[in-house]
């Protein structure tokens, strides 16, 4: 983002002051090269008074610590079987990335929390399966978290749940996202992935209403890549319950969480609830490549 473009920032900010954008950031993003400058965005969205959550997936470092440890993860995106040991990786896995928050965060002069806020049941017998360890978000405790963020705190989340007993669950950070930005009433749900929104016939489709995006994931389910398809239909049920906006950005490009929110175009790929305001030009526009 050039300075010049630094007045353009004002625009939004009444709009945004005081307003919850919860972030949903992908173990790939943590991992890559621009994972700090990510932060300084995040840093710059505190600065304007715009309270943030983030919820965090760990599938990429479970796959590297199950090489380290010879151990094959029974899944790595909480959407499968959790048997013992892949637990115990994703356990091992979120403490590394919490201190890889804490420490950039700190570097930022940000303040954060790691919470245990996610209520959790396990998901059981699915199609005569037994899902292990793999669970379901059952609640959320929103005092908690709206107790954080009143005092300036950033709630990290886990992809991890905890029963009444403390048992822990693997749970898939894409769907924890979604049930803290219903449960937060938030204006924003951004994944913040390797995909650099929804792209179609070699073009990436700027915006979606509720009904758009409806209509393409029906037609394009066995076309589009997993996490995406993933990412568009958990964005769409928080439009369909109250949060104004979900996005779809490749965090791994420099500024990219800043140029969504901030420029009138946007980068990557936005559904919206409603029709009464126009952030962006409704129109198709050829992707950018993606960096790192």
């Amino acid at each position: 983002m050039r300075p010049s473009e630094l007045r353009g920032i004002l625009t939004y900010t009444s709009k945004f002051r005081d307003q919850i954008f919860v972030l949903s950031i992908d173990s790939e993003v943590i991992a890559d090269s621009n994972f700090r400058n990510l932060i300084l965005d995040i840093s710059v969205l505190r600065s304007l008074s715009i309270n943030i959550v983030v919820v965090h997936g760990a599938s990429q470092q479970i796959r590297a610590l199950g090489e380290q440890m010879r151990i094959q993860p029974s899944d790595a995106d909480g959407m499968g079987v959790t048997d013992d040991a892949t637990l115990s990786l994703a356990l091992l896995a979120s403490n590394r990335i919490a201190h890889e928050f804490l420490e950039a965060f700190s570097e930022t002069d940000l303040r954060a929390a790691v919470t245990n806020a996610i209520v959790a049941h396990p998901t059981g017998i699915l199609g005569g399966k037994d899902y292990l360890m793999t669970g379901r978000v059952e609640r959320l405790d929103v005092g908690y978290l709206k107790s954080l963020l009143s005092m300036g705190v950033i709630p990290v989340l886990p992809p991890l749940g905890f029963d009444g007993e403390g048992r822990a669950y693997r749970v898939n950070s894409d769907g924890v996202a979604l049930e803290v930005a219903q449960a937060l009433r938030a204006s924003k749900l951004m994944f913040i992935g390797t995909s650099n929104g929804v792209v179609h016939a070699g073009s990436l489709a700027a915006q979606f209403s509720i009904l758009e995006a409806e209509d393409f994931i029906k037609k394009n389910r066995e076309t589009t890549a997993g996490d995406v398809i993933s990412k568009l239909e958990h964005g769409l049920q928080a439009c369909r319950n109250g949060v104004h906006r979900a996005h779809i950005i490749d965090g791994r490009r420099e500024e990219a969480l800043l140029n969504e929110i901030f420029s009138s175009e946007g980068i990557g790929t936005m559904i919206y609830a409603n029709e009464y305001e126009a952030i962006r030009k409704a129109k198709k526009r050829m992707s950018a490549p993606s960096c790192g």
